[in-house]
């Protein structure tokens, strides 16, 4: 059975990596990885690109449903 993990984030660079880190390190592989970004301006996207191998869909954009 294949388990989705989301993590939503914006302006995380000081947390993302520590997340992503702890989902690709589960003994169970069947994982889906997503990562929602509100458009961060820090350095959060870079972070993520550095793990893109591990991530199933990144998606940064602004929110626009408040």
């Amino acid at each position: 059975m294949k388990i989705s993990v989301i993590t939503a984030c914006k302006n995380s660079e000081a947390y993302i990596e520590k997340a992503i880190k702890s989902v690709i390190t589960q003994s169970y592989k069947e994982i889906e990885y997503i990562i929602v970004d509100g458009n961060s301006q820090d350095k959060t996207k870079e972070i993520v690109s550095k793990y893109s191998q591990h991530i199933t869909l990144f998606i940064s954009e602004p929110r626009s449903w408040y």
